[in-house]
């Protein structure tokens, strides 16, 4: 029994389409980074700059309101359309290795090949990260019906760790500022006046955007944790043999209905947090796609 999945992720149009999808999601990410740069470092510069020359605060404001549309009619807009590129790219992997019809009233119109093929050409390979083996391996053994729900389970566990544990680094480094600057201010005996305009306020658009990051983390990732549920419980049905195949089927393509969604709206993850994480999530994904695998083993030898 081979349900094709490992052969189909790794065949030359579908490892196309991963490079493709790297690279769109790299430049949302290139732009988010730029957009924090703006948004954190402009207003603390632009203070700095009003204190030092007071006569500088039109050419301060004049500057903060440029940015701001800048980010509002420039960034932002571009910033979206790579991220949903990047989104409906890997739908097109997805529904061409696990074997799911294309849902067009959902994901419009499939990318086209040009874009993909510009993706492609432009992105640059990593060792750290490469494109071979997108799924575990071990869904080989099992009916495709049963693969693919393997297989999804195991796209919403991974995007829910990874946010998961670059929300312990955002909230960590968030803590550490806080009383970095509290202790600031109190072992140099500044008064409150002082310690608010000359530490508080500066520093303020920086943790404002790491809350916002923080909590924008946070909701994808019990987004992802609802979708990784519904797929297990299921897969308990499946396992009890409660369900019928067709109905199984009918409900991935459903599930991936909802993957698609959290990709196109979820905020991008840095590549160096995906790279850093991605090996030890990769070990610990394996296990729990053995696991699935090893469950549905042990029901058929009960059965017989």
């Amino acid at each position: 029994m081979d349900n094709g999945i490992v052969s189909r992720q790794n065949l030359p149009d579908n490892i196309k389409k991963l490079a493709a999808q790297r690279y769109f999601y790299s430049r949302a990410k290139r732009l988010t980074a730029v957009q924090t740069v703006l948004d954190v470092l402009s207003p603390i510069v632009g203070a700095i700059t009003v204190v030092l020359k007071p006569d500088a605060d039109l050419w301060a404001a004049t500057v903060g309101i440029a940015i701001a549309l800048l980010d509002t009619l420039l960034l932002e807009p571009k910033q979206t359309g790579f991220r949903e590129l990047g989104a409906n790219t890997q739908e097109e992997f997805d529904c061409s290795v696990l074997d799911l019809p294309w849902n067009a009233p959902l994901a419009g119109d499939r990318v086209n090949a040009e874009d993909i093929h510009e993706g492609y050409k432009t992105y640059k390979p990593s060792k750290s990260a490469p494109l071979e083996d997108w799924y575990p391996k071990v869904v080989a053994a099992l009916p495709l019906y049963q693969a693919r729900l393997v297989c999804q389970r195991t796209n919403s566990w991974w995007d829910s760790k990874l946010r998961r544990r670059y929300c312990g680094w955002i909230g960590g480094t968030l803590s550490v500022v806080i009383a970095s600057v509290i202790m600031l201010g109190l072992v140099n005996g500044m008064s409150l006046q002082k310690f608010v305009l000359a530490v508080v306020a500066p520093l303020l658009p920086a943790i404002l955007w790491a809350s916002r990051e923080y909590q924008r983390q946070k909701d994808t990732a019990a987004r992802s944790d609802r979708l990784k549920a519904y797929g297990e419980s299921l897969w308990e049905q499946v396992i009890r043999n409660e369900i019928a195949e067709s109905e199984v089927s009918k409900r991935c393509r459903e599930l991936q209905d909802a993957i698609l969604i959290r990709r196109q709206e979820s905020a991008p993850v840095f590549d160096w947090v995906y790279k850093l994480l991605r090996s030890k999530q990769e070990g610990q994904m394996n296990v729990g796609a053995q696991k699935m695998v090893d469950e549905i083993n042990r029901g058929k030898e009960s059965v017989i």
